[in-house]
């Protein structure tokens, strides 16, 4: 499997195309047989007027390619992988010592790598450069390479995009099946799994060690797919190849992006919508028509064509003016993001140590527990059993007035969730005290599930909740029937048996 490197300048070739900047198009080849695959794309990409359809289209497969053909954006904080250096000395035309900053780096670098030059007259034909290593040893950083002849100081980059590669076959060996292709939790298994796969396209993923308002970081990935995700069919990869796990994250990452780019840009052209333009249009004619029967003279209404051309000479318009500088502040907005998530400030971390898992604590988190300030029994019930009255409620969609039409919690992927059974002692986020700690601060991203931290609960207040949580499995259930909120007020060593 060999890379296809392409350098692209930093201008783009046409206005509706982003700022690319230091790009490689990494040549891909399929899994297995029959037809090769390919990303899915958004309803909302594919219900617009052609136009900004095809203006979307082709920006995601500029800035991230197809699955054969995948493009690594080096304006994305991800590590797609290769190894920088320059020219330090020619021995013979095509033969020179590679000068590394970090010669530890020596063993990345291996035979049949692309070759892409950043400096010297080799960098000149940024599109069809086939530069490769022949040879190297990484003890004398001898390099044979192929192509044109290098100089002197000439920057290059070997083996760009190979991280990317790495990542894109274990997933679609390992993950594809039900996360697809695209990330969009649509593989050929998902229907038959519950709770379903994830979907990376919004960018957002459930458990992680960061702040509630904060995407992601590698080590979030990397932890669940070492260590998979209790209660789902999301399995552990333990014993996968380290570089093979890095590797993923950066592709789940990747793919995370993409889908979050392609997301994006469809809000901003939610008004080249073709869908909602002919259901306005109906709904207008429908309107006139009920009108005239009831004897009115109400003004005709424009019809579907004219509407489709009016859109279509609208989109044209800000397709030259504005289409662009949404795609650079939309780039600019996700690369911010992203590399935010690994930056050490992002990281829950409690201010105070875990306070003694004792009798009192654990009575005092109970309290917590059964409290209005945070109101964890609404949902996880008086018990912990995961029956609280929330299940039982119709709840609104995000953003929006309108209810779910089953009771119950829902995710923002529009899964119906069922809280924790918090008497199993099976934590999806990990079961460390630390993992419910970050839990319990900075809430469970994509769910209803509230940060109480900074805010509502001191951390010291959180441990004691942890405390408690983490003794629930072992409570003794005597009571035949779940108690109310009122037993708040009651003894607590009248209920729990330690």
């Amino acid at each position: 499997m060999q890379l296809n490197p392409e350098i692209r300048t930093g201008k783009p070739r046409r206005k509706l195309r982003p700022l690319i900047g230091l790009g490689l198009l990494c040549a891909v080849l399929g899994c297995g047989e029959g037809p090769p695959a390919e990303f899915s794309w958004r309803p909302s990409t594919t219900d617009m007027i052609p136009a900004a359809k095809k203006a979307v289209q082709e920006v995601m497969k500029e800035s991230f390619g197809t699955p054969q053909q995948l493009v690594a954006w080096e304006r994305m904080p991800v590590d797609f992988g290769g190894v920088r250096g320059d020219v330090a000395a020619i021995q013979t035309p095509g033969e020179f010592t590679l000068g590394l900053a970090d010669p530890a780096l020596a063993s990345r670098v291996k035979s049949g790598m692309p070759i892409v030059w950043l400096t010297g007259p080799q960098a000149e034909s940024k599109g069809t450069q086939t530069a490769k290593v022949e040879s190297f040893d990484p003890k004398s950083l001898l390099l044979v390479s192929t192509g044109g002849e290098a100089a002197v100081g000439d920057k290059l980059l070997v083996g760009y995009g190979s991280q990317l590669q790495l990542g894109r076959v274990v997933y679609m060996k390992n993950c594809t099946h039900c996360h697809g292709v695209a990330g969009d939790g649509m593989g050929p298994t998902a229907n038959y799994l519950n709770p379903r796969p994830r979907d990376f396209r919004l960018g957002i993923i459930k458990f992680t060690s960061t702040l509630s308002a904060e995407r992601a970081a590698r080590d979030d990935i990397h932890r669940i797919i070492t260590n998979g995700i209790p209660g789902t069919y999301m399995p552990s990869f333990l014993l996968m190849a380290p570089e093979e796990k890095l590797a993923a994250v950066e592709y789940v990452r990747w793919l995370a992006m993409r889908g979050e780019m392609e997301k994006r840009l469809g809000d901003e052209l939610a008004d080249y919508n073709e869908v909602s333009l002919k259901s306005d249009i109906g709904k207008q004619e429908e309107a006139y028509q009920a009108a005239v029967k009831a004897g009115e003279k109400p003004e005709k209404p424009m019809g579907l064509p004219k509407a489709l051309a009016t859109s279509a000479a609208s989109f044209k318009a800000y397709q030259e003016e504005d289409f662009p500088t949404i795609i650079d502040e939309t780039a600019d907005f996700l690369a911010e993001t992203w590399q935010k998530a690994d930056d050490p400030a992002s990281l829950v971390t409690p201010q105070q140590s875990r306070v003694a898992d004792s009798l009192e604590s654990r009575q005092r988190g109970r309290r917590l527990y059964m409290s209005d300030r945070t109101k964890c029994y609404t949902c996880h019930g008086p018990l912990g059993r995961g029956d609280g009255g929330a299940v039982d409620d119709f709840w609104p969609k995000p953003g929006t007035t309108e209810k779910y039409a089953q009771r119950g919690l829902h995710d923002l992927w529009g899964n119906k969730l069922q809280p924790r059974d918090l008497t199993k002692g099976q934590y999806r986020g990990g079961r460390r005290p630390l993992d419910l700690y970050r839990r319990m601060f900075a809430g469970i991203k994509g769910t209803p599930m509230p940060a109480f931290g900074g805010t509502v609960l001191k951390d010291e207040e959180i441990w004691d909740l942890v405390n408690y949580v983490m003794s629930i499995p072992f409570e003794s259930r005597t009571p035949s029937k779940p108690p109310t909120a009122a037993m708040a007020s009651m003894p607590p060593e009248s209920k729990v048996d330690h």
